[in-house]
C-alpha cells in the first residue's frame, strides 16, 4: 500500500514541474519504506521531497533535515497470561472422636396377644327395627293395658302388738337361791380354780332360760374374781371355774347360784 502511495506522489510530482509557475508544497512529505529482511532487523528508508525544487532555476542551497535513527526494536519476552485463582474451600478440622458407650444389642421383641375390649352391650331402644337377611324385622307389639278399676278400700284391722310375756319367778318354777363358800390362795393375775358343787346343791340351773348358765352365779366380790364356766357332772354335781384377776393371796369365796328345790 505504501508503494502505490510513493508512485502516486512521483508521478503527481513530475506533472507538475513541467508548468511554469511554480507549485509549493505545504510541507515536506515524507515517505517511510519499511523492509523485513533476516534476523527480524528492521530497515528505514526515508525519501526526502523538496517543494522549492525547479528545474528551471539555480537551485538554492537548503539545511538539511537530521536525520534521527530508529530504535531498534527490542523482543519481549512472550506473554503468560496470568492465571486465574480458584477459591480453595475453607479448611474444616477433624473433630476429635469421642469414645461412645458400648453398644447393647436391643432384644428381639416377642409377640404379646393384643387386648380385644369386651364390646358394651347397647340397650334395644324401643320401637327399634332393622333389616335381616332382606326383611324388614319389627319388635311384637305390646297391647295396650286395660283399664281396671279402682277396688273400694276396706277397712284394715289394727295391730295389736302381743305383749311380751313376764317370766315367772324361780320360786313359782321350783328353783331356790343357795349358796357355797370356799378357800383359795391366788397368787398370780390369772388363776383359775375349778370348785366342785356338793350333790345336796346341785344341780346348778338356767333361772331365766337363756341357755348361761354363768349370768345366774355371783362372787362374794366381783371386781377382783370372774365366773368363766359351768360344767354339770354325770353324778349330778355341778362344777364352776373361776379366774382371779387380782392376786389376793389366801381368800375365802362365797357363790350364790339357782338350784332345783328338794
Amino acid at each position: 500500500m505504501k508503494k502505490i502511495i510513493s508512485v502516486i506522489l512521483i508521478i503527481f510530482i513530475f506533472s507538475c514541474s513541467s508548468e511554469v509557475a511554480p507549485m509549493s508544497l505545504p510541507e515536506t512529505i515524507r515517505v517511510k519504506e519499511t523492509v523485513v529482511v533476516e534476523e527480524t532487523v528492521v530497515v528505514e528508508k526515508i525519501i526526502y521531497l523538496d517543494p522549492t525544487y525547479n528545474p528551471n532555476q539555480t537551485a538554492t542551497p537548503t539545511a538539511k533535515a537530521t536525520w534521527t535513527p530508529t530504535p531498534t526494536p527490542i523482543a519481549e519476552s512472550p506473554w503468560t497470561p496470568t492465571p486465574t485463582p480458584i477459591a480453595e474451600s475453607p479448611w474444616t478440622p477433624t473433630p476429635t472422636p469421642i469414645a461412645g458407650s458400648p453398644w447393647t444389642p436391643t432384644p428381639t421383641p416377642t409377640n404379646i396377644p393384643t387386648w380385644t375390649a369386651t364390646p358394651t352391650s347397647t340397650a334395644t331402644p324401643v320401637e327399634w327395627e332393622f333389616y335381616l337377611n332382606g326383611v324388614l324385622v319389627t319388635p311384637t307389639p305390646i297391647p295396650d293395658p286395660t283399664w281396671t278399676p279402682t277396688p273400694t278400700p276396706t277397712n284394715v284391722p289394727t295391730w295389736t302388738p302381743t305383749p311380751t310375756s313376764t317370766p315367772l319367778p324361780p320360786g313359782d318354777l321350783g328353783y331356790e337361791l343357795t349358796s357355797f363358800t370356799f378357800s383359795y390362795n391366788f397368787q398370780n393375775i390369772g388363776d383359775i380354780v375349778t370348785v366342785g358343787i356338793p350333790v345336796d346343791k346341785s344341780p346348778i340351773v338356767d333361772h331365766n332360760n337363756d341357755n348361761d348358765f354363768t349370768d345366774g352365779i355371783s362372787t362374794s366380790d366381783d371386781n377382783n374374781f370372774k365366773i368363766i364356766s359351768v360344767t354339770q357332772r354325770k353324778n349330778g354335781g355341778s362344777e364352776i371355774a373361776i379366774i382371779g384377776i387380782t392376786p389376793t393371796g389366801s381368800t375365802s369365796i362365797t357363790l350364790t347360784f339357782y338350784t332345783l328345790r328338794p
